[in-house]
This record gives structure tokens, C-alpha cells and sequence, in this order.
């Protein structure tokens, strides 16, 4: 069974093949923590208005947009399918999903998407300029980035 799982303590995207009503669907989940996330955006934006959250949101808005461009169906995700992969630690915002008839698209192709496109949206919302590198960085590596990044203003 294929799975793939990119995490760090800001962020995660998990992707592993299921099975619901007995065909084999690819199972979302992603998280931010917003704890992690709060020095970058405090006293900046109104109520509403956090990109970590819209940009979680968004990202999970285009991955509906490329599955569907690929013949395949997203659907509605009950977040219990994903409530053992959330730590238990820390203020946590999700977004799980279910992709029905994905045909070619695998967990590491989605994983990479979704890293690279959140990751773009946190850089864009950062008031330090910093150059991120090219590329899927070792989530590890990739938190060090977002430590300075997140640093308070």
C-alpha cells in the first residue's frame, strides 16, 4: 500500500491508499500548528484573515483542481479519517480529503505539490525576506527555513 507522509513541527501532508466502500481511494490529511505559525502573523491581520489557514485551504483547493484535471474525484473527508496522524501537541488546523479514481497520481507526486505550494504561500505572507532554496528540502531541513521565517517582527 502506498503512503507518504512530509512532516515537520509546522506542518504535515499525509498520503496513503485506502479503501472506501470497497475501491481504492488515496486518503488526505494535512496540518499546520498554528502556535508555530503565530509569531509571523501576530498583530499583522485582522480576524480571518491568517494566510497559514487560507493557505492550507487553498492548497488543498488547487490539489481538488489538479485530481480533477486528471479525471479524478475529490471528496469531502470526515476529519476522523485523519485524527491519528494530528499530534497531540500544539493548536492544530486540518484539512483531510479523499481522492476517488486517481489513477496515476501517487502519494509523492501530491505530497510534493502540496509542500511546494504551501510553502510559496508562508514565504509570500513573511515580512523577512528570505530566499527559500529550490526543491523538496528534508522536512527537517525545510523547519530551519521556517524558524527564521517565523521569527516575530
Amino acid at each position: 500500500m502506498e503512503s507518504l507522509e512530509y512532516r515537520n513541527d509546522y506542518f504535515y501532508f499525509v498520503v496513503s491508499q485506502a479503501r472506501k466502500d470497497g475501491k481504492e481511494v488515496l486518503q488526505y490529511c494535512s496540518g499546520v500548528n498554528l502556535d508555530k505559525f503565530m509569531p509571523m502573523m501576530r498583530g499583522r491581520l485582522g480576524l480571518g484573515s491568517n494566510p497559514i489557514v487560507s493557505g492550507l485551504q487553498l492548497v488543498k483547493f488547487d490539489l481538488c483542481s489538479l485530481a480533477i484535471s486528471r479525471g479524478a474525484q475529490p471528496r469531502t473527508s470526515v476529519n476522523g479519517d485523519c485524527a491519528q496522524i494530528t499530534p497531540d501537541s500544539g493548536v492544530w488546523y486540518t484539512q483531510p480529503l479523499v481522492i476517488e479514481n486517481y489513477g496515476d497520481m501517487t502519494a509523492d507526486e501530491i505530497v510534493r505539490f502540496c509542500v511546494d505550494g504551501f510553502v510559496k504561500r508562508i514565504a509570500a505572507s513573511s515580512l523577512i525576506p528570505h530566499a527559500l532554496p529550490e526543491g523538496l528540502l528534508a522536512p527537517y531541513e525545510l523547519q530551519g527555513h521556517l524558524e527564521t521565517l517565523c521569527k516575530a517582527a
